[in-house]
C-alpha cells in the first residue's frame, strides 16, 4: 500500500445519523475485503476480529490481525488496515463517544487506566481461550443490544461498554498493580483536565485557556496536575502532540512542518526543540529510522 500524503478525518458518529436522543454509540459487524486506509475519527472504537487475517497500523505501528485480536483505539488515534488480496476479514466494531467510559460515575481508576490505552497500555493485544469466548459474548450483547428496540436499550449499552472496557484492563498484558492500597488514585479535577487534554491537544490550549473553560483558578491547577501526574501541563501536552507526530512521521508523507501544525504547534522551530528533547533525534532522523525499519 502506498504511503498516504495525509490522513483521512471520519466523523465517525455523525457518519451513522444515530437519532438526537441516542447514545453516541453504534455496533456492527464489518467484513472487509479491501484495505481501509488510513484514517482517524472523533470516536474511540472497540473491535474484535472474528475471523480472518491482515495487517493494523496503529500509529505508525503494525501488527498482525486474526481470530481473538482486540483492539481499542482512543480518539484521533490513526489506524488502517491492509487485507491480502482475495481474502475476507470480519470483526465486531463499536464506535463510541470516549465520555461514555469516561463519566463521573466510572471508577476512577479505569478512567486512569483508559486513557493511558496507546502509551502505557497495549492498544492491541490477542485473545484466546475462555477468555475470547467470555469477550465474544459481551461484544455480541452490545451489537445485539443496539440492533433491537427494547426498554432500557441504552442502560443495558452502557453497562456492557464499561463491562468490556474494564475486561480488557484486567485481561491486557502488562497490567498495572491490581492492589487498591497501591494505586494513587487521581482526583475527578485531574481525570477532567486530562480527559480535555487528550480531546483538544491538537488545537490551541493553554493552561489560562483550560482555567477558563473549568472555571478554576490556573495557579491552582498548576499545583494539583503536577502533583498527580508528575509532569507539568506543558510537559504532559508536549508527550501528547510529540506522540502523535511520531507516529504521523511514520505513516505518511507529510512534511515536517505539516505535521508541526497538524498536532498543534505554532512554530516549527518549538516542534523541533520539544521533538529532540522527547524522542533524542531530530523529526527527520526519527522519519529516516522508521523508512528504513518498514524497508526491511
Amino acid at each position: 500500500m502506498a504511503v498516504p500524503r495525509f490522513l483521512e478525518f471520519q466523523d465517525a458518529l455523525t457518519l451513522n445519523k444515530y437519532g438526537k436522543d441516542d447514545l453516541p454509540f453504534y455496533a456492527i459487524i464489518s467484513r472487509l475485503t479491501t484495505n481501509y486506509r488510513l484514517h482517524y475519527h472523533n470516536a474511540a472504537e472497540l473491535s474484535l476480529v472474528i475471523e480472518g487475517n491482515g495487517v493494523e497500523k496503529l500509529n505508525g505501528k503494525s501488527h498482525a490481525l486474526r481470530r481473538g485480536t482486540v483492539s481499542f483505539l482512543l480518539p484521533n488515534h490513526m489506524h488502517e488496515i491492509v487485507i491480502a488480496p482475495g481474502t475476507a476479514l470480519s470483526k465486531y466494531c463499536c464506535m463510541f463517544d470516549l465520555n461514555l467510559v469516561l463519566s463521573d460515575s466510572c471508577d476512577p481508576i479505569v478512567r486512569q487506566h483508559i486513557l493511558q490505552i496507546g502509551s502505557e497500555l497495549p492498544s492491541h493485544y490477542d485473545l484466546s481461550g475462555e477468555q475470547l469466548d467470555a469477550f465474544s459474548r459481551l461484544m455480541e450483547d452490545m451489537f445485539q443490544e443496539y440492533n433491537a428496540d427494547r426498554l432500557g436499550k441504552n442502560t443495558v449499552i452502557r453497562a456492557r461498554l464499561a463491562e468490556a472496557c474494564v475486561f480488557l484492563l484486567r485481561t491486557a498484558p502488562g497490567e498495572g498493580p491490581s492492589d487498591p492500597g497501591t494505586r494513587h488514585d487521581k482526583p475527578g479535577i485531574v481525570m477532567d483536565m486530562l480527559k480535555y487534554m487528550h480531546q483538544h491537544y491538537n488545537e490551541p490550549l493553554s493552561l489560562t485557556a483550560l482555567s477558563e473553560t473549568m472555571g478554576r483558578n490556573a495557579s491552582y491547577l498548576s499545583s494539583v496536575f503536577k502533583r498527580h501526574v508528575g509532569q507539568s501541563f506543558v510537559e504532559y501536552m508536549h508527550s501528547l502532540r510529540i506522540g502523535r507526530a511520531a507516529g504521523l512521521l511514520s505513516a505518511t508523507t507529510m512534511s515536517v512542518s505539516e505535521v508541526a501544525l497538524e498536532v498543534g504547534f505554532d512554530t516549527f522551530r518549538t516542534f523541533s526543540k520539544v521533538f529532540k528533547e522527547i524522542k533524542g533525534v531530530t523529526p527527520q532522523q526519527f522519519r529516516r529510522q522508521a523508512e528504513r525499519k518498514h524497508a526491511r
